[in-house]
């Protein structure tokens, strides 16, 4: 909750992790270097300059940037923090890809997306994502949780967090350390609402949020639901869990639910398809500088069961691996409407200082070779969820489909 719409993780490659951290730490103290190679107020001097390689080492200047840092230092009104000035550089360069998934994170927003991750952390019990037009909207609440408590909607667009002003150029990381913070400490929203000309302002107390990654339940028809919140690291096992127990139970049918569901680990993605295709089974391919393919290697525990999957617009990453390996290997029938189209890759690298980076390194395709990044998850049968109704039309429709 609260986070990217799909932030997804690729697992650890040694390898590749140990050299792009070198390369980073190394970046930077080159920086600090390279300041005193070449004076900062030499006339012709380029922005910045490859000096030397040395044992795979290597030594910038950037004259530019301290330039630039001198400047602020010299002539800002306000106090100045070096470690915000230094990570801020940081998070410049990596901006600069222009790739919205490839993101810096400083130790703080390091330590919150882990949170996230395994599914604990002080909040507000709301799922925000950036829409296609920039607008930081709540996509999804946690059931009997502060922001449903106080009036958050789903569809709101978030303008403002206490004191921070939100346009479509602020980081949604940005916005989910604003959001979050001390249990028991207020939080004010201003949100702008479908329908309201005014926007309004929404205190929420923050609580301890617990994501409960699966639930599952027995729907009328015999049918067995399983809805999965996220993809982390103890997913598998609940899901694994729950399909047991439906199993004993002799359920007729699946339903599997990832609406709102922003994504995580690829490989849990893969473990859970295990449980529905037989071994060897093409979940994913993984397409960048290489093309690895992901296939299935567990028993399956849900063969041979009919299948129904939920999606929405929040569903991405993980949740359209999912839901587009079972369209098209047991030819599940996909309900809802339109998913994000989040396809690609984040490789997950940490630093020694607690910072980390998601780097974006590939691109996701279904098993008959659909780009999820291009195209998205389709449904078979669109159905939209009335939010002003308390009924659940688009599972109801799904449990009409399988009775028929």
């Amino acid at each position: 909750m609260e986070n990217i719409p799909i932030q997804p993780s690729h697992p650890k490659r040694t390898g590749s992790t140990a050299r792009v951290a070198g390369i980073v730490l190394v970046l930077a103290l080159g920086v600090f270097v390279g300041r005193y190679l070449v004076p900062v107020t030499a006339s012709e001097a380029p922005a910045y300059r490859l000096l030397s390689t040395d044992d795979g080492q290597r030594q910038f200047s950037f004259p530019t940037f301290w330039n630039a840092w001198d400047a602020l230092h010299e002539n800002y009104i306000g106090d100045l923090d070096d470690k915000d000035l230094f990570y801020g550089a940081v998070e410049g360069l990596v901006r600069a890809t222009g790739d919205p998934y490839t993101v810096f994170s400083t130790p703080e927003d390091s330590k919150q997306f882990q949170e996230t991750l395994n599914g604990k952390f002080s909040g507000v019990g709301v799922e925000i994502g950036t829409e296609a037009n920039g607008l930081v909207t709540v996509h999804a609440l946690l059931e009997g949780q502060p922001a449903q408590k106080a009036g958050i909607l789903p569809n709101d667009v978030i303008i403002k967090v206490d004191d921070l002003e939100v346009n479509p150029h602020t980081p949604i990381d940005e916005v989910v350390q604003h959001i979050r913070g001390e249990r028991g400490k207020g939080v004010t929203l201003t949100v702008v609402r479908e329908g309201e000309a005014e926007p309004r302002e929404i205190t929420v107390v923050r609580d301890t949020i617990e994501i409960e990654s699966v639930v599952s339940r027995v729907e009328e028809g015999n049918v067995g639901y399983i809805a999965i919140k996220s993809f982390g690291g103890e997913t598998v096992q609940q899901f694994k869990q729950a399909a047991r127990s439906l199993v004993s139970q002799n359920v007729s049918a699946i339903v599997i639910d990832v609406r709102n569901n922003p994504g995580g680990f690829l490989q849990t993605a893969v473990d859970i398809s295990s449980t529905f295709l037989s071994p060897g089974t093409l979940v994913v391919s993984e397409k960048g500088r290489s093309d690895t393919p992901y296939r299935t290697d567990d028993r399956p525990i849900l063969q041979n069961l009919p299948i129904v999957v939920l999606i929405n617009q929040g569903s991405a990453s993980a949740s359209e691996i999912l839901a587009g390996a079972l369209q098209e290997q047991v030819n599940a029938t996909i309900v809802g409407t339109q998913s994000f189209g989040k396809g690609s890759v984040q490789e997950l690298i940490p630093f020694k200082d607690g910072s980390s980076l998601r780097v974006t390194i590939a691109k996701w395709y279904t098993p008959e070779g659909r780009s999820i990044a291009d195209e998205g998850i389709a449904p078979d049968i669109e159905v939209e969820d009335d939010l002003e109704t308390e009924e659940d039309e688009v599972l109801q429709r799904a449990l009409e489909e399988l009775k028929n």
